[in-house]
């Protein structure tokens, strides 16, 4: 088949459930980690061959995303394996990381500052602790990991199989991460580590009231679990979050969230509550209010 026929394909197969710029982008995103094939080089070829399954299209009219189909996602610069037992990681999660990363490296900087002051032979970063709670696919784990030169770090999930998604993507780029099947909302704390220098989480938070206002793709294929909460307790995870934040966390340690766009305030009340310190709260890129970061003391 022509490539430029399969593009026809796509469009007639998936014209009920997207936009044709929709389509378009799944369309190209499927030829390149299919076939290695970049938009540039099908524009400069379009009736290039290729052997088609066809039952890639039948799954995407399904509703399927196209990361499940393709097995791959991307995330900032890495190349994430998924599949249905782990959420596609989104921007904003990526925005979530370079969040921390902007922060902990003018805190390092400071850092550095007051060790030359009276030392100045120790010109290296410090070492950092950090944990990631509910990991998923390992997105932000990795993508700190690498990061951050002699991080160590640690990425929890209730899932076993998300668990081994994450700790493949780990080991495809080399990241050093110890994972552990834990469940923040019911197993004790002490499982953790501790004298963490970073929490960073993006946990469920999205209310079940609003599953309908998600696109099919979301709310049929991708983990229920890991995308929403009870309507009666939204901030479910937060909470039990930051309380375990407080007992793990040292003196001066950073706890970092992703949040829900409605809860921000009442966020900031848990957070205040807990005696956490310097609250900030961060809007993303298209200014809804996304990331709180605050400090024990």
């Amino acid at each position: 088949m022509k490539i430029s026929s399969l593009r026809s394909i796509f469009h007639t197969k998936l014209a009920p459930l997207y936009e044709e710029r929709e389509t378009d982008a799944i369309f190209f995103t499927y030829i390149e980690d299919k076939f290695n094939i970049k938009k540039y080089q099908y524009h400069l070829n379009p009736v290039l061959e290729i052997v088609f399954e066809e039952t890639d299209i039948e799954v995407l009219a399904n509703g399927a995303p196209i990361q499940y189909v393709t097995k791959k996602a991307t995330f900032g610069e890495l190349q994430l394996s998924v599949n249905p037992s782990v959420l596609i990681p989104r921007p904003e999660t990526e925005e979530l990381v370079a969040l921390v990363l902007n922060i902990e490296k003018a805190e390092e900087q400071k850092n550095l500052t007051i060790l030359r002051s009276y030392d100045p032979t120790v010109l290296r970063s410090y070492d950092l602790k950090i944990l990631d709670i509910g990991t998923g696919s390992g997105a932000i784990a990795i993508a700190l990991a690498k990061k951050i030169e002699n991080a160590e770090v640690w990425a929890t999930d209730i899932s076993e199989e998300a668990l081994k998604i994450a700790k493949e993507n780990a080991d495809a780029h080399d990241a050093k991460i110890t994972f552990l099947l834990h469940d923040i909302l019911n197993d004790d704390s002490l499982l953790l580590p501790d004298n963490l220098d970073i929490i960073v989480s993006n946990p469920p938070y999205i209310p079940i009231s609003e599953r309908s206002n998600l696109h099919k793709n979301v709310v049929n294929f991708e983990p229920n679990s890991a995308l929403f909460v009870p309507d009666e307790n939204p901030l479910l995870f937060y909470m039990v979050i930051a309380e375990t934040a407080k007992k793990i966390l040292r003196r001066g340690g950073v706890l970092y969230f992703e949040t829900h766009e409605k809860f921000h305030s009442e966020l900031s009340a848990i957070l205040v509550e807990l005696d956490f310190k310097e609250i900030t709260l961060w809007n993303d890129l298209n200014n809804k209010p996304r990331f709180a970061s605050c400090k024990k003391l």
